[in-house]
């Protein structure tokens, strides 16, 4: 018996992988297909040569299909993850900020760090097309990888630090508005309201419930009829446990397979916004209750920019995308109907909704607004808060295991299991406001807008690589004008998070 052995590169085409697997998208591994020739001194029948014909084209042509990764998530999926990526929960501080800092200067800032994260994000996809052989995104490219490929590992573990904070604070702050709807919403609509274990400083346990009968008529109104809002001690509710068993799952999946989930809280993002929209009009708009200028804008950069994240899925993104979807254009698009979004129902939830509460969701899921708004306004905060946190999991996890830093089981207990385990111990919701606003002005700012342009100006200067992704659409293409305008965008970001700062602090 004769054997002939084969070998022929392989390139992996999971997303994720083991520690002993960190190096398939990046380097070949062997396959070895073994053939038999039956010898009885005859040589092969001409039956077995056919068959061995037919297993080896076929052996090749899967050799050749998988040795090649090409990404699966389409235009729809490519949208979805972006849009999803920035209307996370800081979404719903916007109607209050509108009515704080006034219609003009809050338009005005959300228009501007619109235009500074599109070309954040573009100058990001072009930085990781110069890595060496990834023109066309066949390698697998995280954030941080991206900077060790430039300015060396200790770059790279800085920045594995300064995303994983960054994306860490973003998730516990959706899994904590997310059980706090979910308690609004079993406040509201179960017989016996929601409940929770409450664990007191000296280690005892008690059962304690809550309903919207204990808020004022007042309170309803202000949207200040929070779920264990005054509860002292630690309170696992049963609002945080429903997220964690339906999230948590989702949130040990891989892009690919989220990419259908995102399209699911695109869709309902798209349905809900439009039906806030049109009962906001239908409710009777006050323009009393707004201001062109406003009197407070302390805080307003640090908010506008906490909603503009969307550089920490671009890496991930970029490699799992379709050929044929047009970067420029999933961009520019989803930042620009994000934008839209914010403006049309932060403006409108100010214009109808008196005294308007930090975070709008509870004056709508209170039911001064009627049945179908308080339903809609749970679908909303459910889905588009909720669907986040397994996108925002899987991100961290990716640039944790993408690098060969951790397995991926290392991966999953910092990216999954700790935002998880961390969230049951917050309750405050002042507690959440100031985990957005700082979280958003340090972490969200270096990582989507500050290092992306630190990095870009480098290999810019450093570098004759062109890049695959033309940032200014054709007009801007010497090296002396990438170089100006990098450097002008960069004095634009430092100058807002700067200014964020000093705000938090006056």
């Amino acid at each position: 018996m004769a054997v002939v052995t084969e070998k022929t590169p392989l390139v992996s085409s999971l997303h994720d992988r083991s520690s002993n697997q960190r190096d398939s998208r990046h380097h070949n591994e062997e396959l070895s297909v073994t053939f038999a020739v039956a010898e009885n001194g005859r040589g092969p029948s001409p039956r077995r040569v056919r068959e061995g014909g037919v297993v080896r084209q076929l052996s090749d042509r899967l050799i050749v299909i998988i040795a090649h990764h090409t990404g699966s998530i389409g235009w729809l999926g490519s949208m979805s993850i972006a849009v999803n990526s920035l209307t996370g929960p800081a979404m719903v501080n916007l109607p209050a900020t509108f009515a704080r800092s006034g219609v003009i200067p809050t338009i005005g800032a959300l228009v501007f760090v619109c235009f500074l994260s599109s070309f954040c994000s573009m100058h990001m996809s072009n930085t990781i097309s110069k890595v060496a052989g990834n023109h066309n995104f066949k390698k697998e490219i995280e954030f941080s990888e991206a900077f060790r490929a430039f300015w060396g590992h200790r770059w790279f573990l800085v920045t594995q630090v300064i995303f994983f904070c960054c994306i860490t604070c973003l998730n516990i702050s959706s899994i904590v508005d997310t059980g706090e709807v979910v308690d609004t919403f079993f406040g509201h609509w179960w017989p016996r309201g929601s409940g929770a274990f409450q664990i007191s400083g000296s280690g005892d346990t008690h059962w304690i419930r809550w309903d919207y009968s204990i808020c004022s008529e007042e309170q309803l109104h202000q949207g200040e009829c929070i779920p264990f809002h005054d509860d002292p001690g630690t309170l696992i509710t049963v609002g945080k446990v429903v997220t964690t068993i339906i999230f948590l799952p989702l949130a040990l999946m891989d892009l690919k397979e989220n990419a259908a989930w995102q399209i699911l809280g695109f869709a309902i993002l798209i349905v809900t916004s439009l039906q806030f929209i049109i009962q906001f009009g239908m409710s009777g708009i006050d323009f009393n209750n707004v201001s062109l200028w406003g009197s407070d804008w302390d805080d307003l950069l640090g908010v506008v920019l906490f909603n503009f994240a969307l550089v920490i899925a671009i890496p991930a993104w970029l490699y799992e995308r379709e050929p044929h979807v047009n970067v420029p254009t999933v961009i520019h698009g989803s930042t620009i109907l994000s934008t839209s979004l914010y403006i049309c129902i932060g403006l409108l939830g100010n214009l109808a909704i008196p005294n308007v509460s930090q975070n709008m969701l509870e004056s709508m899921m209170s039911g001064i607004m009627g049945r179908f708004m308080q339903i809609g306004a749970s679908i909303f905060a459910f889905a588009i808060i909720g669907l986040g946190i397994p996108l925002f999991s899987v991100l961290t996890r990716l640039n944790l295991t993408g690098s060969g830093l951790c397995s991926r089981r290392t991966g999953n207990i910092l990216a999954v299991y700790f935002p998880f385990t961390v969230s049951l111990l917050v309750n405050d919701a002042g507690d959440v406001t100031k985990l957005l606003s700082w979280g958003g002005v340090i972490f969200t700012s270096l990582v989507a807008f500050i290092l992306p342009l630190l990095v870009a100006l480098h290999v810019v200067k450093h570098y004759d690589n062109p890049g695959s992704i033309t940032v200014y659409f054709g007009l801007l293409e010497s090296k002396s004008a990438h170089l100006c305008s990098l450097r002008v965008l960069l004095f634009l970001a430092i100058t807002s998070v700067t200014i964020a700062i000093v705000g938090n602090f006056v």
